[in-house]
């Protein structure tokens, strides 16, 4: 590998340059062309301490969610000081960062974006508060799949889903409406807004959280969410050779914000495209007996990794919102007539209806989760759930 700028030989070798041709002027050229290169440097690190000790001071990097963290984390480890703001467990779609997440973040130098739903919302705003952030858009130019029939997620917020989101708002931010938010329907909609007065105040509290959702209405229509396609899936990440494209892409930015440790960043990559190159023909073959059916999930993640392995996923929420009476009997009927013994979540939803799914055709519950910490080891497990899943099909 070529040296690059920056990097420690590099920065020792400028030091050695910059010392000789002093030496030079004090010794003459002579005397100074017989000092070994060694003592040049030697002389270069005890004179420049304060350069290695910033040198050796770990990037600041923010991502999304811990799949990504992952990643990073395998290209650059210790070199590199990570936060996640959607934690395992936190919904990405209804997620809001915390007051102390927005306020670590402006003076974050780099940011590695996903294109999750809350990265639309909440980019635009936190570049404002931190001008000097990178902010790299790893989904950009990836052939992306949109939620089809069955998996749309529904943003245009109509009244009743615009109602429930506030209430999710204000338990994540104000304890003092925790009650308020248990409530989630609209039948006692009026009894908890008593009075104009506080009707008005409540909802001038909620003024900037109607603007997040306007400005991510307007994002969902540059993004082909008005043009028929419906909403963006945005778990790329669960297709391995999507994830690989992701890799390069964020080793190439890492090696450019950390020249000191581009070739170890560079290996990195290399090692950690390989892995996932193994694992997407492990996937592969262990799936390839079950190519043409059908899985149902409540929540629509694993779209990508359907796609990837000539699997179809269907979900049992509908429109992001869980299904209405008539609909949770259609499912049941579709479930039962294809043998269906596996209704798969994740912890970031509501379970409800897939437990009632679940009760009513005797089929098992078990997780697909799109956000758990360890890729490798999650990918591993969602395969074997799967294969275990048609198995048990299989044998009804």
């Amino acid at each position: 590998m070529s040296m690059h700028a920056g990097s420690p030989l590099a920065s020792r070798q400028v030091l050695c340059e910059k010392l000789l041709s002093r030496v030079q002027r004090t010794l003459g050229p002579r005397a100074a062309r017989a000092l070994p290169l060694s003592v040049l440097g030697a002389l270069a690190a005890f004179a420049t301490p304060a350069a290695h000790a910033q040198d050796s001071a770990p990037l600041h990097v923010a991502v999304s969610v811990p799949p990504i963290a992952w990643m990073v984390d395998q290209l650059a480890g210790e070199h590199v000081e990570i936060t996640t703001l959607a934690k395992p467990g936190d919904n990405p779609h209804a997620y809001d960062p915390t007051p102390r997440q927005v306020a670590e973040l402006s003076t974050v130098p780099l940011y590695l974006a996903i294109g999750v739903p809350f990265e639309q919302v909440w980019l635009p705003r936190l570049e404002k508060n931190n001008a000097e952030m990178q902010v790299v858009h790893l989904e950009e130019g990836l052939n992306t799949r949109h939620f089809g029939s069955g998996e749309a997620h529904d943003h245009s917020h109509d009244e009743a889903h615009e109602h429930e989101h506030e209430h999710e708002h204000d338990a994540h931010h104000d304890d003092e409406h925790d009650d308020h938010a248990d409530n989630g329907g609209h039948g006692e909609h009026h009894d908890v807004h008593e009075g104009h007065e506080e009707h008005h105040d409540e909802h001038e509290g909620h003024a900037e959280h109607h603007d997040e959702h306007a400005d991510h209405q307007a994002h969902g229509a540059q993004h082909g969410e008005d043009d028929g396609l419906g909403e963006a899936d945005p778990h790329l990440w669960l297709d391995p050779q999507r994830m690989q494209t992701v890799v390069e892409r964020a080793a190439e930015v890492l090696e450019a914000r950390l020249p000191q440790h581009a070739s170890e960043i560079d290996a990195n990559e290399q090692r950690l495209l390989k892995t996932l190159s193994e694992l997407d023909a492990q996937i592969a073959q262990t799936l390839a007996p079950y190519k043409g059916r059908n899985f149902l999930i409540f929540h629509p993640s694993f779209g990508y990794f359907a796609d990837r392995y000539s699997l179809e996923q269907h979900a049992i929420e509908v429109s992001g919102r869980e299904p209405t009476p008539r609909e949770m009997a259609t499912l049941i009927t579709r479930a039962k007539d294809e043998n269906i013994g596996t209704i798969f979540v994740s912890g970031q939803f509501s379970q409800t209806a897939a437990k009632r799914i679940a009760s009513s055709l005797e089929a098992e519950v078990a997780v697909l989760d799109p956000l758990a910490e360890d890729y490798l080891d999650n990918l591993k497990h969602a395969t074997e759930a799967l294969k275990a899943g048609f198995k048990l099909t299989d044998s009804q």
